[in-house]
C-alpha cells in the first residue's frame, strides 16, 4: 500500500473496514453452510486470529510505522513521567550533573590532548626532543622528568637546528620557534603586556597556514640586516585594529623596538602550544636585540653549540615513518653532541634525540595535566556511574510496581520486544533532557576548569569550546547512560510470568530470596562502593591541602602586596635600570598605608628557581653537573625587614651593598650547615658558577625559609644584593613586595598610579598578595580538594537517595508481613532493627567492595598526596565513619515508618 504519512487516520479506518469486511465475509459463508449467526462469528474470529496483532503486523508493512510507534512511545512515556514529577526532576538533575561534569572535563582533555592543530596535514608534523641522565650545562627552556629515567627537553642549540635542517632526507622541512614570554607592546600609543613568539623564517610555511591579511614571515625576514617585521594573531588584529586591512604596514613597538606589521595569521591558528596563544610573531633573528638586557650570552646564541634554547618541529616527507626519521636525525645529532662536548663527564652523558608526533601541538600541557585530568575524568565518570545506578534502582522499583500493567500488555498480544522498547524509550526520555541540561553545566564547568588551570597566569590561553566534538560526546554519553540505566530494569520487567502477575496483590508480590543479593541491592552496593572511592579521595586531598597550609614557610605571608615591573621593556638599561628600581622602591615606601617595601628578582614560594654551582675556597672545582649547588635570589636593601625573615647571625643586605662595595651575601641555615659545618660562616667566602665577579663574603645567616615551593626540602640559598653586578645575567624584571597596614589589594590602584606617574611606558603585571601567590603553587591540590569534596557530597546524596528508595520500597512491599509480625507480638524496636540490619548489611558489603577497588587505586594517588601515605588509616576510618552515619541516617526513616505500622491497617493494605 502506498500510503502517505499524513493520512494516518484514513489508513487506520480503511484497515478496520478491511478486517471487518474479511470477518463478515467469512461469517456469511459459514451461515450459508448451516451454522448459526453466533457460531459463525465466533468461528470466523477464531480462524482469523488475534485481530490486534494482525493489525500491528499490517502496519509494519507501511513506510512510517517506526516513527509512528516512536511517537506513541514518546507520548506514553511523557504521560508516565509527568505523573511522577519528583522522580523525573531528580533523575534529570542527577544525570545533568554527571553528564555535564564529564563533558566539561572532556572538552579540556580534547583541547589539550586530542585536538589536531588547524594546519595543513597535521599528521605529518613531528616534535624533536632529547633525553639524557642529567640536564645540559647551558640550558634556557623547559626540562621534564623522563618516564624512562633522567631528563628530557625540546630545546636545542641553534647550530644543531641548522645542521639537521640542511642534512635531512626524512623531513621535508624543519622549523624553529621559542616563546619570548610577556613583552611590552605599544600599539597606537597604548602600552600593554602580551605574549610574543620568535619563529624561524620557514615557520609558517612549515606549519602550513595561510595569512588572513598581508603576508607571513619568510626566510628573507630571518637574516641579519633584514627589516624588522611582525605578524599579528587574528584575535589581536580584531581586538586592536578591528580587522582593518590598513593595519598592514603600520608599526608596533615591542620592548621599545619598532616593528612593521607584515600580515595576520589565520583566524583558527593559535600557535603550536596549547594553552599559550602568542599575539605577535617576530623573526628569530630579533631574539638577541629584544633580549639585550639579559646579558652578553645572547650575542652568541646563534653560534654557541652548547647553548640549548630553540624548540624545533619538522614535517615528514610522504611515505617516511616516524621511526625512520628518528634513526636518521638521532645519528646526526649524536655526532653534533659528541663534537660539542667539552669534557669527559659531558661525553659520558650525551643527549639523545627522539621524535614524537606533533599533530596535536607541543606536549608541555599534556605532560603537566595528563595525570590530573585522568583523575578528574575518573571522578566524574564515577559520579555518572552512581547516578546511573541510582536511576536504574528507581526504575527497577517502578517496574516492579507496574508488573500487572506489563502482564496485561503481554496478555493482549504485545511482544516482549515491543514492551522493552517502550521502557527503554522512557529511559532515554530521562537521559536526553539530562544531556541537554548537562551542556549548560559543561559550559560553566569548562570555564571553571580553565580558570583553575590558568593558576592566575595572564598568558594562559586554552581554547576549550563546546564544539561539534564535545556536543557529540555529550549526546553519546546521554544515549549511553539512557541505555545503561534503563536496560536491566526493562529486561527484569519484561520477564514477568503473566498468569501469576495478573493475580498478584501487594501482599502476594514476589520478593527476593533471603541471603541473596537482588538486582536492586546490587545497585545500592555499587553506589556505596563508588561513593567510598570519592569520599576517600576527598579525604586524602583535603588532608593534603591542610598539610600544605600547615607548612612553616619561615616568613610572614600576611599583608604583602606583590607585583612585577620590567623597565627593560621600556628602554631602561644598565645603571639606569637599577636607578629606576631603587627610585620606585623609595616611592612605594612613602605611600600611605605601606609599612615597608622591597624588591627581588623572584618571589619566594612561587615555583621559581635559579640555581648554580657553588665554588668554595680550598675545594677543587667539580667538573660536571653533580657538584655542590646553591639557589640564589637577588634582593633589595630592606628585603629581610619587609618579608619579616629573621637574620640569625650577622647583618641583612643593606643600602650600602652597591657596586664598588665588597660583594656580600646572606645565606640560609641549610647553606651554612652544608658548606661550613661546625664553623662560624660569617666572613667566609664562596663563588657562584654563573658569576665572574669574584668571591662573595657571607655577612649574615638567615632563618630557613621556603624557597620555591611548599614541598620538598629547603635547598641551600644565597640572598645577594641586586644593586651589585654579581651574576652574568643581572636582574631585569623585578618583583616588588609591599608590607601594608591593611588589605594589600586596596593599595593596587595607588601603586599603579605611582608607576604611571614615574614611567608611563612601564607596565605593572602579576598583582596579587603573597598568600595568593603561595596558594597558586598548590592549585592542583586545591582543585582536587574542592572538586573531589563536591563530587563526594554529590555521591553521598545520590547514594542516600538510592538507599532510601530501596528500603522504602522494601518496607512498602512488606507492609502485610510487618503487620502480621506486630500482630503476633513483635516489638517495634525489633522491627526497627530488622530494617536497619538490612541497611547495615548493604553498607558493609558496599564498603568491602569499595576498599578492594580503593586499594588498587592507591598507587595512582601516591604522587598527589603530601605529608602522608595514600593508604592513610585515619582518612580511611573517617571515610567509613562518614558513610556509615550518612547511610544509616538515610535508612532510618524507612525503618521508623516500618516500626510505626498499624497491624489492622497493614492487614487490609493493598
Amino acid at each position: 500500500m502506498n500510503w502517505r504519512f499524513w493520512r494516518q487516520k484514513q489508513r487506520n479506518n480503511d484497515l478496520d473496514d478491511e478486517v471487518a469486511h474479511d470477518l463478515a465475509a467469512e461469517a456469511e459463508e459459514r451461515i450459508r453452510s448451516g451454522s448459526s449467526h453466533l457460531e459463525a462469528e465466533y468461528a470466523s474470529l477464531r480462524d482469523f486470529g488475534n485481530v490486534l496483532l494482525i493489525k500491528e503486523d499490517t502496519r509494519e508493512t507501511w513506510g512510517w510505522t517506526l516513527l509512528e510507534r516512536l511517537g506513541q512511545d514518546v507520548r506514553y512515556g511523557s504521560r508516565t513521567l509527568r505523573k511522577n514529577p519528583l522522580f523525573t526532576s531528580m533523575a534529570v538533575l542527577s544525570l545533568a550533573l554527571g553528564i555535564g561534569a564529564n563533558t566539561a572535563i572532556y572538552s579540556v582533555v580534547d583541547a589539550i590532548m586530542l585536538r589536531a592543530l588547524p594546519v595543513r596535514s597535521p599528521g605529518e608534523l613531528v616534535i624533536l626532543n632529547w633525553r639524557a641522565k642529567h640536564d645540559v650545562n647551558h640550558h634556557h627552556g623547559s626540562l621534564y622528568e623522563d618516564p624512562q629515567g633522567g631528563a628530557t627537553s625540546p630545546d636545542f642549540p641553534w647550530p644543531a637546528y641548522e645542521l639537521l635542517r640542511s642534512h635531512s632526507d626524512a623531513l621535508s622541512t624543519l622549523f624553529a620557534y621559542e616563546s619570548a614570554g610577556q613583552l611590552n607592546l605599544i600599539v597606537r600609543g597604548q602600552a600593554e603586556l602580551g605574549p610574543v613568539e620568535f619563529v624561524s623564517g620557514n615557520f609558517f610555511s612549515g606549519v602550513g597556514i595561510v595569512p588572513a591579511a598581508g603576508r607571513l614571515i619568510g626566510d628573507s625576514d630571518d637574516v641579519a640586516g633584514a627589516s624588522q617585521v611582525a605578524v599579528l594573531s587574528y584575535d589581536y588584529w580584531r581586538d586592536r585594529f578591528a580587522t582593518d586591512p590598513a593595519a598592514i604596514g603600520q608599526t608596533v613597538r615591542i620592548n621599545d623596538m619598532l616593528f612593521t606589521i607584515a600580515g595576520v595569521a589565520a583566524p583558527e591558528f593559535f600557535g603550536v602550544a596549547p594553552g599559550s596563544a602568542p599575539v605577535i610573531y617576530v623573526p628569530m633573528r630579533n631574539r638577541p636585540s629584544l633580549a639585550r638586557n639579559y646579558g652578553n650570552e645572547y650575542d652568541t646564541m646563534f653560534s654557541d653549540t652548547q647553548f640549548y634554547w630553540a624548540d624545533i618541529m619538522g614535517r615528514l616527507r610522504p611515505g617516511v615513518t616516524l621511526e625512520r626519521a628518528q634513526v636518521e636525525l638521532a645519528a646526526r645529532f649524536r655526532q653534533f653532541a659528541l663534537a660539542s662536548a667539552a669534557n669527559d663527564p659531558e661525553r659520558a652523558d650525551l643527549p639523545t634525540l627522539w621524535l614524537e608526533e606533533g599533530g596535536s601541538g607541543v606536549d608541555s600541557l599534556r605532560r603537566q595535566y595528563s595525570k590530573p585530568l585522568f583523575v578528574l575524568m575518573t571522578m566524574a565518570a564515577i559520579i555518572l556511574a552512581i547516578a546511573c545506578a541510582n536511576i536504574a534502582n528507581l526504575l527497577l522499583a517502578r517496574a516492579n510496581s507496574r508488573r500487572r500493567e506489563i502482564a496485561v500488555r503481554l496478555s493482549l498480544g504485545a511482544r516482549r520486544g515491543r514492551v522493552l522498547r517502550q521502557l527503554l524509550t522512557e529511559s532515554l526520555m530521562l537521559a536526553l533532557p539530562g544531556g541537554i541540561l548537562g551542556l549548560g553545566v559543561a559550559a560553566a564547568g569548562t570555564r571553571f576548569l580553565l580558570w583553575l588551570l590558568a593558576e592566575g597566569r595572564e598568558d594562559f590561553s586554552l581554547h576549550a569550546n563546546l564544539d561539534w566534538r564535545v556536543l557529540a560526546f555529550a549526546i553519546g554519553v546521554a544515549f549511553a547512560t539512557g541505555i545503561v540505566f534503563g536496560f536491566a530494569p526493562a529486561i527484569a520487567a519484561t520477564r514477568v510470568d503473566i498468569t501469576p502477575a495478573l493475580k498478584e496483590t501487594r501482599a502476594t508480590a514476589p520478593r527476593g530470596r533471603a541471603g541473596r543479593l537482588g538486582l536492586g541491592q546490587f545497585l545500592v552496593v555499587s553506589q556505596i562502593a563508588l561513593s567510598l572511592l570519592l569520599v576517600l579521595g576527598a579525604g586524602l586531598f583535603v588532608r593534603t591541602l591542610a598539610n600544605l597550609h600547615s607548612v612553616e614557610i619561615g616568613f610572614n605571608r600576611e599583608n604583602l602586596l606583590t607585583f612585577k615591573l620590567d623597565a627593560s621593556q621600556a628602554g631602561y638599561k644598565g645603571a639606569s635600570l637599577k636607578t629606576f628600581y631603587a627610585g620606585m622602591d623609595e616611592r612605594f615606601r612613602s605611600l600611605p598605608g605601606v609599612r615597608a617595601a622591597t624588591a627581588t628578582d623572584m618571589p619566594l614560594v612561587a615555583n621559581w628557581n635559579e640555581s648554580t654551582n657553588v665554588k668554595l675556597p680550598g675545594v677543587p672545582k667539580h667538573e660536571g653537573r653533580d657538584g655542590p649547588s646553591v639557589s640564589i635570589t637577588s634582593v633589595g636593601p630592606t628585603f629581610f625587614e619587609t618579608m619579616q625573615l629573621a637574620v640569625l647571625l650577622g647583618r641583612p643586605i643593606g643600602s650600602h651593598d652597591v657596586d664598588g662595595a665588597p660583594l656580600a651575601a646572606v645565606v640560609n641555615e641549610v647553606f651554612a650547615k652544608t658548606y661550613f659545618p661546625n664553623q662560624n660562616p660569617i666572613g667566609r667566602q664562596f663563588g657562584l658558577g654563573n658569576s665572574e665577579a669574584g668571591n662573595l663574603t657571607i655577612v649574615g645567616v638567615a632563618k630557613n625559609a621556603r624557597y620555591n615551593s611548599l614541598k620538598g626540602k629547603i635547598p641551600p640559598v644565597a640572598y645577594i644584593p641586586y644593586m651589585q653586578n654579581i651574576l652574568k645575567r643581572p636582574p631585569v624584571a623585578m618583583f616588588f613586595e609591599l608590607r601594608t597596614a591593611g588589605d594589600p589589594l586596596s593599595l593596587a590602584g595607588a601603586v599603579r598610579k605611582t608607576i604611571h606617574n614615574a614611567a608611563p611606558g612601564v607596565p605593572m603585571a602579576g598583582v596579587m598578595t603573597q598568600s595568593q601567590r603561595i596558594d597558586s603553587t598548590i592549585t592542583q591540590e586545591r582543585t582536587f580538594a574542592d572538586l573531589c569534596t563536591a563530587f563526594a557530597l554529590l555521591a553521598l546524596v545520590i547514594a542516600c537517595i538510592g538507599l532510601y528508595g530501596t528500603m522504602a520500597y522494601a518496607v512498602s512491599r512488606r507492609t502485610n508481613e510487618i503487620g502480621i509480625r506486630v500482630a503476633l507480638g513483635a516489638e517495634r524496636l525489633r522491627i526497627l532493627w530488622m530494617v536497619l540490619r538490612e541497611v547495615l548489611v548493604l553498607t558493609g558489603v558496599g564498603l568491602a567492595v569499595g576498599f578492594c577497588c580503593a586499594w588498587g587505586a592507591m598507587s595512582t594517588l601516591t604522587s598527589f598526596v603530601f605529608g602522608m601515605k595514600a593508604a592513610d588509616p585515619l582518612t580511611m576510618l573517617s571515610a567509613v565513619a562518614i558513610l556509615v552515619v550518612v547511610l544509616v541516617s538515610a535508612g532510618f526513616a524507612p525503618a521508623t515508618r516500618a516500626a510505626r505500622i498499624d497491624p489492622l491497617t497493614a492487614l487490609r493494605h493493598e
